[in-house]
This record gives structure tokens, C-alpha cells and sequence, in this order.
């Protein structure tokens, strides 16, 4: 009998191994956190305060892929429960902002996370959103810092689906301490450049929280991570994470995480450098072809994003004219070099 789902996984597998993904968003995992990913972990429950039988081993997987994270992002506290990034997300602000209160945010219609639109998270949580100043594709550190300091949200989240540069964490954090408030920093896309140390170091220079999913620059499985060095957020985001954001965890998953987490310990600052040394020649590469990589004074990029300005009709058909060659991008055109780095790509093939 030929099942079709199986068909087309293996038909997936097939198109993919002819491709090359430049989705900034993606990675690829080793064979080993594959190997995780699919164990008997995927089909079993864990709980703190431990509810069923036979969990010994997925207890020591659990607390191990903490202990790494807590050591590759130099964090006190650390929580892999989230499903995802966006999880993350919802689960900090529930923690660390009031109900009906106010948060500062990089605006969604510009460089910012759909997510924080003002009628996705915040309106579950009834909160009021107040949109950063930006300029050239960054905060605008002074404009920034002067609506903060009048407006006086319950907390600040720093990061972008479109982030080419640091954020500017520390003058930010200092207003922010100031009146009682919280800086998170949402590194989705940066994470795997974080652990690397070849972007900035968000809890060193004043976040109050570190979250971001681990399947982007950060090449683990799908999912999600909370780091702060603050014991009270820590103690709380432990309280509401199971029953209010999550019931099952997805063990398999936190088997592959420990696995990605030991690999990026070992490699990841070599990893880090290089994707940064690739995007970088990757843009300098299209503006010899005569297209036009979006460029201010800190130059086209310092993370693994190259990005191509076009309206949303012009992307659409770079997108698919991309994907007829093989060639797989989305239609933001924001270039990534995470996953070509980890299939050993260098300069050479950038240019």
C-alpha cells in the first residue's frame, strides 16, 4: 500500500536537496538533532513536579539543554518550554507587562514582527502599543529615548523580522530602569549570531529578557527560548508556562534543542562569523550585478540578512523567479546566509 503523505514528504525531501535556501528564517539541523527529533521522546509527557512514569531520561535532556543554553548565552535563568519564538514572546509579556498596560515596539508595517501589531499579541492582552522612531532601517536612538522617557511603557521590545543591525540596548535600558520598566529583546533572528558573539550581547548591555526561536540564524528544531538573568522574571515565567501557554513541551524537540546547543558551544562562534562574512559578500556581490542591496552608514549589513527593497508585487515575482531556479527566498526578499553557511558555503560561492 502507498501512503500518501509519505509520497510527499519524500517528493519535500527530494525538491529541497536540489535547492538553495536563502529563507532568513530557516536553517538546517545536523543528523544528530535529526536523529533527536525523531526518538520515542516525540510521543512522551514530562511535568515539573514530575506526573507520569518512565521520564528519567527525558528529565536529564530537559535540564541539560537548559544548563547549555544558560552557558552559551551567559544567562542565570533559562526556559526551553516555549513552542516557538512567538510563544516566547507572549509568555514574557504576560510575565513581565499588566493587563491593559503599554508596550514600545518596532512598528510591523516598517522592519518590526507582524506579531506586535496592534491587533495580534497586544490585543489578546489589551495592551496599548507606541511605535519606535526609525531611520534608515534602525531605531532612532535619541527620538527613541525622548518618546520613552514621556510615554513610559510597561516594556520595550527590541527586535525586527528584518534586523541588519544592532539595537541600540543600552541607552534604551538605562531610560527604561529608570521609570520601574522592562527591555526585551526578541532575537528571533539573531540568535544563533548572539550565541556565536557575532552581534551584540542584548542581557549584557541591559535587556531585562533574551527570547527568540532556535530554528533561524540559531540552527536547532523549530521552537522556542526564554534567557534573563533576573530570578523574579525567571520565577514567574516558571509559574505561567504550563496549563496557561503550553501542556506537553514536545520532548523530541528539547532532545534536538540539547543536541543544536552542544554543537553551537562547540562551533558556533566560527558558524557566527562566517554567516556575517557571507551576507556581507553576498551584497557586495548583487551591487556589482547592478542590483541594489539596501545600504546605510554602518554599511549593508552586521547580521546574516542581505535585503533587496521591492514593492510587494516586484518581490512576489523575485520570489518566484528565484524558486523556478531552484533558488528559495520569500517574498520580503530578506536574503539569509545561515543555512548556506552550514552546508559549508564561503566567500567564493557568494560571489
Amino acid at each position: 500500500m502507498t501512503y500518501a503523505a509519505t509520497n510527499y514528504v519524500k517528493m519535500h525531501q527530494q525538491y529541497r536537496s536540489s535547492c538553495i535556501n536563502l529563507v532568513a528564517s530557516e536553517n538546517l539541523l545536523s543528523p544528530r538533532a535529526r536523529n533527536a527529533l525523531a526518538s520515542d521522546m516525540a510521543s512522551r509527557y514530562a511535568l515539573r513536579p514530575e506526573f507520569y512514569g518512565g521520564t528519567t531520561w527525558i528529565h536529564h535532556v530537559w535540564t541539560l539543554a537548559e544548563d547549555l543554553a544558560k552557558a552559551v548565552f551567559n544567562a542565570e535563568y533559562c526556559s526551553v518550554a516555549p513552542l516557538s519564538g512567538h510563544v516566547s514572546l507572549m509568555m514574557t509579556l504576560y510575565t513581565v507587562v499588566r493587563r491593559s498596560g503599554k508596550i514600545a515596539v518596532v512598528d510591523p508595517r516598517l522592519a518590526g514582527y507582524p506579531g506586535l501589531a496592534s491587533d495580534k499579541i497586544p490585543e489578546i492582552f489589551g495592551h496599548t502599543v507606541v511605535f519606535l522612531p526609525e531611520k534608515d532601517l534602525m531605531i532612532d536612538k535619541d527620538p527613541a529615548v525622548e518618546l520613552l522617557a514621556k510615554e513610559k511603557p510597561d516594556a520595550v521590545v527590541l527586535g525586527a523580522s528584518l534586523i541588519l543591525y544592532p539595537m541600540p540596548v543600552k541607552e534604551i535600558s538605562e531610560v527604561v530602569h529608570s521609570y520601574g520598566g522592562h527591555v526585551i529583546y526578541d532575537g528571533s533572528h539573531v540568535l544563533g549570531l548572539i550565541a556565536g558573539k557575532s552581534f551584540q550581547q542584548p542581557l549584557e548591555e541591559g535587556a531585562d529578557v533574551l527570547l527568540g526561536s532556535t530554528h533561524k540564524s540559531f540552527f536547532g528544531p523549530q521552537g522556542g527560548l526564554i534567557l534573563t538573568n533576573d530570578k523574579e522574571i525567571a520565577e514567574k515565567i516558571e509559574r505561567n508556562t504550563f496549563h496557561k501557554f503550553v501542556d506537553n513541551i514536545h520532548f523530541n524537540r528539547i532532545a534536538a534543542l540539547a543536541v543544536s546547543l552542544e554543537e553551537m558551544k562547540k562551533h558556533g562562534r566560527k558558524y557566527a562569523e562566517k554567516v556575517v562574512e557571507n551576507a556581507n559578500m553576498l551584497a557586495v556581490s548583487l551591487e556589482k550585478r547592478e542590483l541594489k542591496p539596501f545600504k546605510n552608514f554602518m554599511g549593508f549589513t552586521r547580521s546574516h540578512q542581505v535585503y533587496l527593497p521591492y514593492s510587494e508585487e516586484g518581490g512576489v515575482k523575485v520570489r518566484d523567479i528565484l524558486e523556478r531556479n531552484h533558488i528559495i527566498a520569500d517574498m520580503a526578499v530578506r536574503l539569509g546566509t545561515n543555512e548556506v553557511t552550514r552546508r559549508g558555503m564561503g566567500l567564493r560561492q557568494m560571489d
